[in-house]
């Protein structure tokens, strides 16, 4: 047993999984009133226990910073089991911030379960490790040794005798009777460890039930002095009774997910109001408890809509999510496939960073950028996507809201395209964008039977521009005119918009006949190195268009195609060693794209050589590059590439490996 902060640490940076050791430093960082670092201990988890104290343990650290995090956290767990102290809990943060409904629903809910310190009889299986309690501020760290409790400067509260505390609070872990009466077992990590003999004592039950109910008189008391003191209020003192689940079944090795750590600032007025926002690799009934209707802000007439969805993007409804994205809508599996695939773990955080950016930086009409609005809004819109942040998400929720609305109302004027800036080579970039957007949105939400109203009109409209646009070649010209030069740059984004038009399942008029003559038209603009050309009539391909080529090939199932063998054999060559980044990543966005669902050795390579060049050059404001960096953009570079560097970080999570049989990459 660790006696020393120090040597906790070290157990942690050896062992991130060791819940022990982190709720230990987390418990003693709290009781030293650094609520910020502690919540940042339990957060950077990778998974939490799922059993009743480590829940309400975990809850209650997030609390004190991150009330919404906090409650996303709690309602995860309440989506499958009943728990009063988890309803208590919640009961408590609602109070603490004046929400005195909410409050009343769960401490009725509580009630219903007897209340919080509620006697059953002692289980005969084996239970999750519970997390030490918290200690009521004054009294130090319950069970910490005096050395520990001197390095962060507390009082060190001596560890009480297995004799002289509840059964399930001995040591801080559940104690379980086995059945002879005398002995007990400690259980942690999953494996059983005799604890000392212990008579069963009826008088120690009593007291610790009295206990249980003076304790909650204090904390209510503290509670009530503590909002009415400060703008502040300081965190919930929590304090409750363990009760064993006595079903088996409940029983089982399983975790709930952390989350990432939000700011505590305040929600926006037409920010959706969700459940559970709390990802678990663990099936949970959808829960509505407390969604509300969100009246989303109207752009137009028409074009405004209501939308009232329950955790949708956590695994409340997960089955509503279509299997090839469903891997970026669980914490647990995006880590579970940024480390599989050679991710780093900071790219979580860094894709958080940039969406943060992002959000800061959107404009009142809900469009992104300056000059290319609609595009700037589109890719915006597809990086949220791709970290599975839908209408609903409790942080970024609006903007997503405010981007499609910007994106409908802007085909809306134009007939059906989805514009900034008419005239010049921009709208057909601009429109393939937005309609890659807008199609990948509604298939993340079709199925959640709360459909965007009029998105799928919009899309039959932008979908017919761009097949009804195609040449006879099977490219693409800028503006969508039927003659004038074909451009593999133009064609690349078609294809991507045409592919999750696909997706929808809708049947959009044209668009398989549009992908296989795409197809064709890349076959014939590939030079013989294997590269792609701008145009049909250019003697030699560009590098830097190669990818897109690829990544088109790649979703419409012709990798096995002779013209796809040669231009990876050329890329990898030219690229997979010493991979460009640059101030502008056109090219590094497709290659990403293209070496990971190539996957193998020329992935690995590209991968150990861009991953970390890509993660050391984010600003530290979570944003790429700058604004007027050179190249395409101009003054929506900066918007443009942090919006590519999140796509390009999100590949791991985004796609699922191709070896793995994406069902979607082309489904006939």
């Amino acid at each position: 047993m660790a006696d020393t902060i120090e040597e906790y640490q070290a157990a942690l940076a050896e062992n991130p999984a060791d819940w022990e050791a982190r709720s230990t430093i987390a418990q003693a960082q709290y009781e030293a009133e650094d609520y910020d670092a502690a919540a940042e201990t339990i957060l950077g988890a990778p998974e939490l226990p799922a059993d009743e104290d480590s829940i309400v343990f975990a809850g209650t650290i997030i609390g004190a910073v991150d009330v919404d995090q906090a409650h996303a956290v709690l309602d995860s767990f309440l989506a499958t089991e009943h728990s009063a102290a988890v309803h208590t809990l919640k009961a408590e943060l609602y109070e603490a911030a004046g929400d005195e409904a909410s409050a009343a629903v769960h401490n009725e809910a509580a009630a219903g379960d007897g209340g919080v310190a509620v006697v059953v009889p002692e289980p005969e299986v084996e239970a999750v490790a519970a997390p030490r309690k918290l200690a009521p501020p004054g009294q130090g760290v319950a069970g910490a040794t005096p050395a520990i409790a001197a390095q962060i400067g507390l009082s060190a509260a001596p560890a009480p005798s297995l004799e002289a505390i509840p059964h399930e609070e001995q040591e801080g872990d559940l104690l379980v009777d086995v059945g002879d009466g005398e002995r007990q077992l400690i259980v942690g990590e999953g494996e059983a460890i005799h604890a000392a003999d212990k008579e069963k004592d009826s008088k120690e039950k009593v007291l610790a039930i009295a206990a249980a109910i003076a304790v909650h008189l204090v904390i209510g008391l503290i509670l009530y002095q503590v909002i009415s003191a400060g703008p502040r209020p300081n965190p919930p003192q929590i304090s409750v009774s363990s009760l064993a689940n006595t079903d088996e079944s409940s029983m089982e090795d399983v975790t709930v997910t952390k989350m990432q750590q939000r700011t505590a600032s305040a929600v926006a007025s037409a920010q959706p109001v969700i459940s559970s926002t709390a990802f678990s690799n663990i099936a949970m009934p959808e829960v509505t408890e407390f969604s509300t209707e969100l009246a989303m802000p109207a752009v137009g007439s028409d074009t405004g809509f209501g939308m009232s969805m329950s955790g949708f993007g956590d695994v409340s409804n997960m089955g509503a999510i279509p299997a090839s994205m469903r891997s970026r809508c669980s914490m647990s599996q995006r880590m579970e496939r940024l480390r599989k695939s050679g991710g780093q773990d900071r790219a979580e955080k860094a894709v958080r960073s940039a969406l943060e950016w992002l959000t800061k930086t959107q404009n009142a009409d809900g469009s992104f950028g300056a000059k290319y609005k609609t595009a700037m809004t589109g890719l915006t819109l597809l990086a949220y996507l791709g970290h599975c942040e839908t209408p609903e998400s409790p942080k970024f929720g609006e903007s997503v809201v405010k981007a499609a609305l910007y994106l409908m109302e802007s085909g809306k004027k134009n007939d059906g395209m989805m514009i900034a800036e008419k005239g010049g080579n921009s709208p057909a970039y601009e429109h393939g964008i937005a309609t890659y957007a807008l199609a990948e949105l509604f298939t993340m939400t079709k199925e959640s039977g709360k459909e965007i109203p009029r998105l799928e009109s919009v899309l039959k409209k932008s979908v017919a521009i761009i097949v009804k646009g195609q040449t006879d070649m099977g490219g693409w010209a800028y503006g969508y005119r039927l003659t004038g030069r074909e451009d593999m740059s133009v064609v690349g984004w078609q294809v991507q918009a045409l592919k999750a038009a696909y997706n929808t399942g809708r049947d959009f008029r044209g668009v398989e006949d549009a992908l296989d003559n795409a197809m064709a038209y890349e076959e014939k603009i590939q030079d013989a190195e294997g590269a792609f050309k701008y145009g049909p009539e250019d003697a030699r391909g560009k590098q830097s268009l190669t990818g897109a080529a690829l990544l088109g090939m790649q979703v419409w199932g012709h990798m096995d195609s002779a013209a796809y063998k040669k231009g990876m054999d050329y890329l990898t060559k030219k690229v997979s060693k010493n991979p460009p980044l640059g101030n502008n990543f056109y090219q590094p966005y497709y290659n990403t794209q293209a070496f990971f669902l190539h996957e193998g050795q020329p992935w690995e390579d590209y991968n150990k050589n861009f991953q970390s060049k890509l993660l050391d050059a984010q600003n530290a404001d979570g944003s790429w590059t700058g604004p007027n960096v050179g190249g395409h953009g101009g003054e929506d570079s900066h918007t443009m590439n942090t919006a590519w560097g999140c796509l390009m970080l999100e590949v791991y999570y985004r796609y699922l490996p191709t070896t793995e049989k994406v069902k979607d990459l082309k489904a006939r």
